[in-house]
């Protein structure tokens, strides 16, 4: 039986981000996880992007995952549009003087794991077992976990960052809820004739936002769009010539005719919230705790949140609370439950505001719109929000006061 003080189940970002933090706290990490090959990379670049926000930048930064990046291949956002399609009306974000002019960044999912993968190699206090658990014995000493090929792990912690689907949660019996939207999203990496100019933009439709991030080159972007079933599955499945007209006309040729696409990507969306974020020894971070409806771009954002504040409780405590830290674990669970729930409501009715016909509350959307952009107050404290510097937020992710 292998013994580990903490082990990480799942070997993903927030996993991998996770056992870095607590590795830079001191703390011994043992990350379970099967043998997985690095994600291919698609050319010139990734379908699978991540809009981070700056508080994100600084929690890859405090463990020197940042650095370790190809930056050429970062896009650094300065401004957010964002409009409805049944209203002239549109909503400007910028980023605040003290944030150094960037609002958020979109980063290629390769290049992180390429970055994280090798910081983790670098560490001498994180070790890796190939692994997949079948089965949780909770004992008065510690978490027992069974694998598929007969071996133990027993540990005083164990973090479950194994994904929305979280073989981890199911054994605990950790009940979540889960809502379909009965909408997919199609992602691609497009060209247009206009330049993006370094702005993220995003349209809402009566199917669901369509967003357009930026990438590196000047004509190049991200695409992320919300649309109905069979939609997603013709967009799919059309020639790259009819989907770049309807592309066009869908964002209202924002940035002109769309000229071209790569290959197109669907994914259908759900929501997915688990009923506690900790039982006995396990505490759950990530997609096995939340999954949220990719507008406002904040999955992976709050996952990294769940690790910062996670690492935060541990390292403070000392060896022996970390042996019985159920007290511990129940105060990560009280910190970021409420956070997430927050956001995830917030999506939620977001998606089904801007997803109504409904004439009145159409016009009602409009002016709501219009009165934003005219307080800025407002629109700095949602910008704040969305960078990630509002609510209780961990320390590694906070912004540093010069």
């Amino acid at each position: 039986m292998a013994t580990a003080e903490v082990v990480v189940v799942g070997g993903g970002l927030v996993g991998v981000t996770a056992a870095l933090l607590l590795a830079k706290g001191g703390i011994p990490v043992t990350v379970l996880d099967p043998v997985t090959p690095l994600p291919a990379r698609d050319s010139p670049y990734d379908l699978r992007t991540f809009a981070l926000t700056p508080a994100s930048q600084r929690i890859f930064d405090r463990v020197q995952v940042w650095s370790a990046l190809e930056a050429e291949r970062i896009a650094h956002f300065s401004a957010m549009e964002v409009w409805d399609a049944s209203q002239p009306q549109r909503l400007h974000f910028a980023a605040s003087p003290a944030a150094a002019d960037t609002l958020g960044y979109v980063v290629e999912q390769a290049n992180l794991f390429v970055a994280m993968n090798a910081q983790l190699q670098r560490s001498p206090l994180i070790t890796g077992i190939a692994g997949q658990v079948s089965s949780v014995t909770p004992t008065p000493a510690a978490c027992v976990l069974g694998l598929a090929d007969g071996r133990e792990v027993r540990a005083s912690v164990v973090l479950g960052c194994d994904g929305g689907a979280s073989p981890l949660r199911d054994l605990c019996g950790i009940a979540y809820s889960e809502r379909d939207y009965r909408q997919t999203a199609i992602v691609a990496n497009v060209i247009t004739e206009l330049p993006h100019g370094a702005v993220a933009r995003q349209r809402f439709l009566d199917t669901g936002p369509l967003a357009f991030l930026p990438l590196p080159p000047a004509a190049l972007s991200a695409v992320v769009w919300t649309a109905t079933d069979d939609h997603a599955t013709w967009a799919r499945d059309c020639t790259e010539a009819e989907f770049c007209a309807d592309l066009t006309r869908a964002f209202d040729a924002r940035l002109g005719a769309v000229l071209s696409s790569s290959r197109r990507v669907v994914f259908p969306l759900w929501r997915r919230h688990a009923a506690r974020y900790c039982q006995d020894r396990v505490a759950l971070l990530g997609d096995a705790a939340h999954v949220i409806h990719p507008l406002a771009g904040q999955g992976l954002n709050l996952g990294l949140l769940d690790a910062a504040a996670l690492a935060e409780i541990l390292i403070a405590a000392d060896r022996s609370a970390r042996e019985h830290p159920q007290s511990l674990l129940r105060r990560y669970a009280r910190w970021r439950r409420g956070e997430n729930l927050a956001m995830l409501t917030v999506t939620e009715q977001l998606n089904r505001l801007f997803g109504t016909r409904q004439p009145v509350i159409s016009k009602l959307r409009g002016v709501g719109l219009a009165l934003t952009e005219r307080l800025p107050v407002i629109k700095h404290l949602l910008a704040a929000y969305a960078m990630g510097e509002r609510g209780e937020v961990p320390a590694s992710a906070r912004r540093r006061l010069e």
